[in-house]
């Protein structure tokens, strides 16, 4: 049978999501966690791999498993994953369910704080700036709706056949005295909201405007700077 698992976690203390030989990841505490609690080797497969030191609320996942534990997969996984993972839902799906293919949206925080100084407490929760003009960036992110080849919003290590995406939903926001970014979108290429999120914040520093944007979209542009990643935060995914 498959189980569909949502996943949250600290992203500061791990290698990113993929395991790999003799570094700490998420997927591998998931499988060590799951062969404990089932007895079962299972490989874990997820909406997407996330880097070293991004965070989730919302992160998505599968794998099979011949025991059904019904809601005892949540505690059950949780009594065996270290602390800075959680499992918060875990459910029986179809067989034909892909936490990658299937997904229909997922949406992305990059957080943000201006200060002249590193926070002892958000530091490795938000990316510290300037003061920033969040209107501009607001008005700047709107640049990026709709469907567009964001080809030189991708790093190198994308193994995507096609760098087209739709935006439907985008916005920069102050709340509670941090700057957020939020974007949802149907995919996204590898590296792609960080470094939206890093010519954005030229944006707010006045060092390039709204042209400046759309002047790099559907080209063979490339955008080179890459914004810090403990600032970003998978949100959600939602499916078909």
């Amino acid at each position: 049978m498959r189980i569909k698992l949502t996943v949250e976690y600290d992203g500061t203390n791990f290698s990113g999501w993929q395991v790999q030989p003799k570094l700490r990841t998420i997927q591998d505490e998931l499988e060590k966690a799951i062969t404990s609690l089932t007895g079962e080797n299972a490989r874990v497969t997820a909406s997407g791999r996330t880097d070293a030191g991004v965070h989730a609320f919302g992160q998505v996942a599968h794998f099979d498993c011949a025991k059904d534990l019904g809601a005892k997969f949540v505690s059950g996984l949780n009594f065996y994953l270290p602390p800075d993972v959680r499992v918060v839902a875990a459910e029986r799906v179809s067989d034909d369910f892909h936490s990658r293919f299937c997904a229909k949206n997922k949406t992305y925080a990059y957080i943000m704080y201006e200060s002249n100084i590193d926070s002892a407490v958000l530091r490795n929760r938000a990316v510290r700036v300037p003061k920033l003009n969040v209107a501009a960036m607001d008005r700047a992110a709107r640049i990026f709706l709709g469907k567009h080849d964001f080809a030189a919003f991708r790093s190198t290590g994308s193994d995507t056949a096609t760098t087209v995406r739709t935006i439907t939903d985008i916005s920069v926001r102050r709340k509670d005295g941090l700057i957020i970014f939020t974007v949802t979108a149907d995919g996204f290429l590898y590296n792609m909201v960080r470094k939206m999120a890093a010519a954005l914040i030229d944006v707010g520093r006045r060092k390039c405007d709204e042209d400046a944007i759309a002047s790099l979209l559907d080209k063979e542009a490339v955008f080179a700077p890459v914004a810090p990643p403990q600032g970003l935060y998978l949100i959600k995914v939602e499916y078909k």
